[in-house]
């Protein structure tokens, strides 16, 4: 893959000569041969022109493609667009596309979007070549325990596949994943994959009635939601770490509560707001009736 063109077309439109994109990180020579398709440098040489030029690799891998976005992420981006429209004849044909390129290639990551897309098909009942969610569960479990260091990429793919899990499983890799965040804590880019995966176990464990454990992933994920100014999951987090508080009965003051529901209504997020007001009816009016009645607008 030849990069240099791509960092030409970017340093002249930002007004860069090569003596100025080259200071300090190689010759000049060698960046006009690198721009002309005779040498490669290092990559710690690549990172630093990058670095000078305000771009990430990820950037530049996307305008070298022409804009276009890899296959792997083209397809992934495809399968949850056909999956959230309800589309299962589409859903059943990008995943076997992703099977196929699976086969032609040996690499894992289009078999895990083959069975994320066979997952969502049994989850709505139009069960494709995989008839069981635990025969999903079954190969992404131990993919998962068979990686010594987690990056990312299995951080998003323990997100993806929460749904095939079951609570104890969800709360096993969901601990290994707090443990394996402490190597990104600096890693702007993760907070949100982090956050996103912290909220969604502490929905499972909330559904289950695990309030400890859904207080365990909520107070780590009211933090990142903080230094990555996400203010949607912000609020949700909160509410649902205003419920479990209640349920543990380490408060009895809803002020907060009402008051994040209200923001969430005002903000006209009315799928989230009643979504929210039904955990808030399953886990508060059994126990505290008191608590809620008559205090919160009924969507």
């Amino acid at each position: 893959m030849y990069l240099g063109t791509t960092i030409q077309q970017i340093r002249r439109s930002k007004g860069m000569n090569q003596t100025e994109l080259a200071q300090g990180i190689m010759s000049r020579s060698n960046l006009s041969r690198f721009e002309g398709g005779k040498y490669y440098p290092g990559y710690d040489k690549l990172i630093l022109l990058l670095d000078k030029l305000e771009m990430s690799l990820e950037e530049l891998l996307f305008l070298h493609q022409d804009l276009a976005q890899p296959i792997k992420r083209t397809l992934h981006l495809t399968l949850v667009e056909a999956g959230n429209r309800y589309d299962f004849e589409k859903l059943r044909e990008i995943s076997h596309e992703c099977l196929a390129m699976y086969r032609s290639t040996g690499t894992d990551a289009f078999y895990h979007l083959y069975l994320l897309g066979q997952g969502v098909l049994i989850q709505y009942g139009h069960e494709d070549q995989i008839k069981q969610i635990s025969e999903v569960a079954n190969t992404i479990k131990p993919y998962l325990l068979e990686v010594d260091t987690w990056y990312l990429y299995e951080f998003k793919l323990l997100n993806n596949f929460l749904f095939t899990l079951s609570s104890d499983d969800a709360i096993f890799f969901g601990q290994r994943a707090v443990h394996e965040f402490d190597k990104y804590h600096s890693f702007a880019e993760s907070r949100t994959i982090q956050q996103h995966l912290l909220q969604n176990i502490s929905n499972i464990c909330l559904a289950e009635r695990n309030y400890e454990k859904s207080l365990f992933f909520l107070k780590r994920a009211l933090p990142l939601a903080d230094k990555t100014n996400l203010l949607y999951d912000k609020i949700v987090t909160s509410v649902l770490y205003e419920i479990t508080l209640v349920c543990l009965k380490r408060s009895q003051d809803t002020t907060k509560l009402k008051s994040y529901l209200e923001i969430l209504r005002q903000l006209d997020f009315m799928d989230s707001y009643n979504a929210l007001l039904d955990v808030c009816r399953k886990h508060l009016y059994g126990e505290w009736p008191s608590l809620l009645e008559g205090s919160l607008i009924m969507g």
